[in-house]
């Protein structure tokens, strides 16, 4: 049977993705100027960040609204399939997300033929593992995560390290509670997820608000 629709449950998954998808869209463009100006490798990776993560809302919404449409559409899809396959896609590109992210420190010691290759074969096995086992999902993802702030702390030089790090680490707590929210809604409590939401925004606000102080 397919799940019940709740209204208010859909609107807050619809108001958020959308904000969140548009934050993505607007760093994206906002970074581009300074690329255009810079040519700058490590820039043109970290706009690809966001492009990346706004896909993978934007994908988690679209499945969502699958789901939920199975009510009224006369389209059968079992109902344990479509968890698997909304992390087969979300797993992908956030991870190809995070991988771009970690690039963008280290595009100096490994050619972008090479990252690309990588990433993909690596996204790939990480997105099919999340589908067969969600727990991957979140494991994965937070240690690239580690990985990607740790080199940032590594790699970058003393005058953009703060700026650097402070990015890479609002990066981390938006996507830790990201992974959180992907969790089923029966098993959080409502007003948790909403202030969960709330929080999410409010980062991804001011990470919007520091990269827009970067690029002036």
């Amino acid at each position: 049977m397919p799940p019940i629709f709740d209204p208010l449950r859909f609107g807050m998954e619809l108001g958020y993705t959308l904000i969140v998808v548009f934050l993505c869209i607007i760093i994206y463009f906002k970074t581009k100027e300074i690329y255009t100006l810079t040519k700058h490798k490590g820039i043109y990776y970290f706009r690809n960040t966001f492009l990346f993560f706004g896909a993978a809302y934007l994908f988690r919404l679209i499945f969502h609204a699958i789901r939920i449409s199975n009510r009224w559409l006369d389209i059968y899809i079992p109902r344990g399939a479509m968890g698997p396959i909304m992390l087969l896609f979300t797993g992908f590109l956030s991870t190809m997300a995070i991988l771009c992210l970690i690039y963008s420190t280290i595009w100096k010691k490994f050619s972008s033929k090479e990252f690309f290759i990588s990433s993909l074969i690596l996204a790939i096995i990480i997105a099919i593992a999340a589908a067969l086992s969600p727990p991957i999902f979140l494991i994965t993802q937070t240690c690239l995560l580690i990985i990607a702030i740790v080199l940032s702390c590594l790699l970058r030089t003393k005058t953009k390290f703060p700026r650097i790090f402070l990015l890479y680490f609002l990066l981390f707590v938006f996507w830790i509670i990201s992974l959180i929210l992907v969790v089923p809604s029966r098993a959080i409590n409502f007003e948790i997820k909403l202030i969960l939401e709330i929080i999410s925004i409010a980062i991804f606000m001011f990470l919007y608000y520091k990269v827009s102080k970067w690029t002036r």
